[in-house]
């Protein structure tokens, strides 16, 4: 122990004034020393100096300020380290969990109050396990309870319930703390979220599996190369494709080049260069053919991409073979049907300019000629109208076939639609060998076509252009020989001509005028005029009949002798017929609204439109839609097409008499009617024609045969109305041999509507 007079500088007299400094440097080194100068100056005897027991009691004094100084500093370095270590537990990505051994939650991390839904101030009040799903508590409880300090448990994929009862996957890594015996036991209990890593799991899984199942039963053959070129994988459809197994292709990755056809092995070798060059897998799908075990043979769509892994290493190939046999046969068909006719399977209008074009410069370079024919049924459109289009077709068929087996095998024989063939013969030395040729193909149908059982007969109407004379293109030549074969139509049929020049100006002026009928009714260039029937021998307006009237824009009006037969031959006639029925029926209904009454309106109906399935339904529906009374109607035939087909038409003629519409005989005594189907049909007026009388007055026999008409008609019950009389005298023989009814010039030309109403309203006649 050391005393005041030990101390350098101390002054023995004051042994109370000894400096701070000195005794917290004394205390400091009593304290390093481990002992206390106050205790061992009590224990060195019996008599202690008073300024020694004070001196010694101010040392440790200032050793105990000194101890309480080390433990503040020390409590401050605990509670820094405890803040640091309680900062580092809430921020860990982790949820942590301490669990007393109660299971009770004492301490929770931030991510654990955020995962769990568990409140910062309560959260010790809950169980642990009951944050555990009940299937999966059985695990984590035998877990906690046979935890060893030196030997962490995993348990892994637990399905764990937040508070508000949602759940989630994780695992949970229980730790054993070190713990005094106030504090007890303590675990730390670690949950990492796994949900998401177990969805994507499952949904790799059932992926794979979808891919599987759709490979083990997709028609397609799919296949996985790795990057040493053997197959990891072949799906079963190489079994259709091939007769192999995929264990086949799998021992021997050569066996599908060796399937393939020889004239396709190149295509492959081109192919796998072509992905040896290129890993980014823009290389197109092939096409090749594929031998069956079999011997049959596949057409197959190749198709395969490169595969890489994450760190872009090159995993190998992934590859499909589709079949397509049938879509090369569809797409073949296709192609021949573009190019063919359907029905005849002959070349039709694009392959036949095509040959055509080909063969202009094959003509050129060998200095010859190039005949081509333009042929035309003559009077298909009868056989196809009285018979059925079916009937039709099946002739056009053996017409198709009549012509192939009549020409060279480097001829073309091509069908540019309905009734109208085409012939292109090459190397023709001159005009004569195209007229030889032109002859033999009318020879071929001197004998008729057997089709149902039935003798038809047909004829030819052939028109010839010769290149280069007659056209220098395409264009050019099919219209000079469609002109050609307009005017064999026009000299009687079943012959042939040679195009010439002076044939173009009539033919261009004929198409022109098609061209134009085609528009009059779009450009509302057809009009409607009405001539008067009277009766004899008052002149009282019994009915009109309605003419039809073509406005046109060139060549001034037209009369229905101008452009109906043309309208016949363009397929017009039937649509003209519909438009002039309802737009005269419309006029009745619109005289009717205005006061003006007709008594009867005669429209005439084309042989094409009576024996049409739809006539019954179609004038049905025009007098619908106009209002006109059924029994103010009386259509006016022909006897050419009461005789034409007299099945269908009689029973077309009894349905629409059936209606209450009247029937009129036309023309009468200009045909060969037959007596029997007028009776057959519900005729109410025969009409004598204008030929009969425009020679009444002559001394001719007609006035006999008009005096016959008039009898005959009387012993059958029917009307009779005489057309085209101009006369007074005709008009006063009629009279007296008992006409009904006239029309003609003598009693008032065909004239528009408001002027036929404007005559008759007011009295004229």
């Amino acid at each position: 122990m050391t005393t005041a007079d030990d101390q350098p500088g101390a002054d023995p007299g004051h042994p109370f004034e000894i400096p701070d400094e000195e005794l917290r440097a004394r205390a400091l080194l009593a304290l390093r020393q481990g002992r206390f100068d106050l205790a061992e100056k009590l224990l060195a005897g019996k008599d202690v100096d008073q300024a020694a027991l004070v001196e010694s009691l101010r040392i440790y004094q200032a050793e105990l300020e000194i101890q309480n100084e080390e433990l503040q500093h020390s409590h401050q370095r605990t509670q820094t380290a405890l803040n640091r270590f309680m900062a580092f537990f809430d921020s860990l990505p982790v949820a942590e969990l301490v669990v007393d051994g109660q299971g009770l939650v004492k301490e929770a991390n931030e991510e654990a109050r955020r995962l769990f839904g568990l409140r910062d101030t309560v959260y010790h009040q809950y169980f642990f396990v009951r944050l555990i799903e009940e299937p999966d508590r059985g695990v984590a409880i035998h877990a906690f309870a046979n935890l060893h300090p030196d030997a962490p448990i995993d348990l892994h994929e637990l399905r764990f319930r937040t508070k508000s009862a949602k759940v989630f996957i994780g695992d949970l890594h229980m730790a054993a703390l070190p713990s005094d015996a106030d504090e007890g036991r303590r675990v730390l209990c670690a949950v990492v979220d796994r949900t998401d890593a177990v969805l994507q799991r499952e949904a790799l899984r059932e992926s794979r599996e979808r891919y599987r199942v759709i490979a083990e039963f997709s028609s397609d053959w799919e296949y996985w190369i790795g990057p040493d070129a053997q197959y990891r994988y072949v799906s079963p459809a190489c079994m259709r494709l091939t007769g192999y197994p995929s264990a086949a292709f799998i021992a021997d990755p050569d066996l599908f080049a060796r399937l393939l056809h020889p004239d396709d092995r190149h295509l492959w070798t081109q192919h796998l260069g072509a992905h040896l060059g290129d890993e980014s897998g823009g290389i197109a799908p092939l096409e090749l053919r594929i031998r069956h075990l079999d011997g049959h043979e596949y057409w197959i769509e190749h198709s395969c991409t490169p595969v890489f892994g994450e760190s872009g290493d090159f995993l190998g190939r992934r590859g499909v073979n589709r079949d397509i046999t049938e879509l090369k046969r569809s797409r073949e068909q296709l192609h021949f049907l573009a190019q063919h006719d359907a029905l005849t399977g002959l070349p039709n209008r694009s392959l036949f300019r095509q040959r055509l074009e080909e063969a202009i410069p094959r003509t050129i370079r060998r200095g010859g000629e190039t005949a081509l024919l333009f042929l035309d049924l003559d009077r298909f459109k009868i056989v196809n109208d009285t018979l059925g289009h079916p009937v039709g077709d099946r002739l056009l068929r053996q017409v198709a076939a009549r012509l192939t087996q009549a020409v060279r095998a480097s001829d073309t024989v091509a069908r540019l639609g309905g009734d109208e063939f085409v012939v292109i013969s090459e190397e023709v030395g001159e005009p004569n060998d195209a007229a030889l040729l032109a002859r033999r193909l009318l020879d071929l149908f001197a004998t008729p076509f057997d089709v149902d059982g039935r003798e038809l007969f047909l004829s030819l109407s052939i028109g010839i252009g010769i290149y280069p004379l007659d056209g220098m293109d395409v264009d050019t030549l099919l219209r000079h020989a469609d002109i050609a074969m307009y005017r064999a139509k026009a000299a009687g049929r079943n012959g042939f001509r040679f195009f010439d020049p002076e044939m173009s100006e009539g033919a261009a002026e004929r198409l022109r005028l098609e061209q134009e009928l085609r528009n009059a009714l779009p450009r509302d260039e057809l009009l409607l005029e009405y001539q008067p029937q009277v009766g004899l021998p008052d002149g009282k307006l019994c009915g009109v009949e309605v003419l039809c009237r073509w406005d046109h824009p060139r060549l001034g009006l037209l009369s229905p002798a101008h452009f109906l037969p043309l309208a016949n031959d363009i397929g017009l006639i039937d649509q003209l017929d519909l438009w002039v029925l309802e737009h005269a029926c419309g006029q009745v209904a619109a005289w009717d609204r205005g006061g003006f009454s007709v008594p009867r309106l005669a429209v005439n109906l084309s042989v094409q439109r009576i024996q049409s399935n739809d006539v019954l339904e179609k004038i049905k529906s025009i007098l619908a839609r106009t209002g006109m009374d059924p029994r103010r109607l009386e259509l006016e035939l022909t006897e050419a097409s009461i005789m034409d087909r007299p099945a269908s038409t009689i029973a077309n003629l009894g349905q629409l008499s059936g209606l209450g519409i009247g029937l009129a005989v036309d023309d009468f005594g200009t045909g060969c009617s037959s007596l029997a189907c007028i009776k057959r049909l519900a005729i109410r007026r025969l009409k004598i024609d204008r030929s009969f009388i425009e020679r009444l007055t002559t001394g001719s026999d007609d006035e006999a045969i008009v005096h016959a008409v008039i009898g005959l008609a009387r012993s059958l019950g029917l009307a009779v109305l005489a057309e085209g009389v101009e006369t007074a005298g005709q008009a006063d023989l009629l009279i007296r041999g008992g006409c009904d009814e006239a029309q003609g010039y003598f009693f008032g030309r065909a004239v528009g509507a408001a002027e036929l109403a404007s005559r008759y309203s007011s009295g004229k006649t």
